[in-house]
Order: C-alpha cells, then sequence, then structure tokens
C-alpha cells in the first residue's frame, strides 16, 4: 500500500516554505533517477541499500544537493514504490493466465 504523508504547519514564512519547496524539487529529481535506471525489468532486484553504496562511491549522491538521510530514504521509497509496481504486473499477468 502506497502511503502519501502530508505536513500541516501553520504561519509558515515565505523563505521556509521557499527552502522546502526547493528540496522538494531536488528530491522529485533523486526520485525520477531511480526509476529512470532502476525501473526497467532489466534491474530487477536491484535493493535501495546497493543503490545508495554506489552512489556514494561514484560521486553521484554529492550532486543531489540535500542532505544524506533525505535522499536515502527517497531511494528506499521509490525502490519499495519499482517493487510494487512490478508486483501489480504480475498480478494483472496471472489473472489473465487465469482466464484464458
Amino acid at each position: 500500500m502506497k502511503v502519501t504523508r502530508v505536513a500541516y504547519s501553520h504561519r509558515l514564512n515565505a523563505g521556509k516554505y521557499a527552502q522546502l519547496t526547493e528540496q522538494a524539487r531536488r528530491l522529485g529529481r533523486v526520485r525520477a533517477l531511480v526509476w529512470k535506471r532502476y525501473g526497467s525489468p532489466v534491474r530487477d532486484g536491484v535493493r535501495d541499500r546497493t543503490i545508495r553504496d554506489r552512489w556514494m562511491a561514484d560521486g553521484t549522491a554529492n550532486t543531489f544537493g540535500v542532505l544524506a538521510n533525505s535522499w536515502k530514504e527517497t531511494v528506499r521509497d521509490a525502490v519499495a514504490g519499482i517493487t510494487a509496481h512490478r508486483e501489480a504486473g504480475k498480478t494483472k499477468v496471472r489473472q489473465a493466465v487465469r482466464r484464458r
């Protein structure tokens, strides 16, 4: 099950809002990169820790411009989303095979 977290804040000033918006944009790039590189069936079974270690070693992590905890959690969440997407596809195939 995919869950979206929504945080509410009272009296959020414009500067803090701009910072949070920028962080969300950067983390969106991280999520897109995970889907682009590891979302294909060829990369099936790649774990988030493998991606993290690879990106730390080759310097990709330095280009994100966000704290390590933030991008690591984003990678973990994106890999979980890819796994869920694949499992949902398998369910549809199984149902189609049963019908025939």
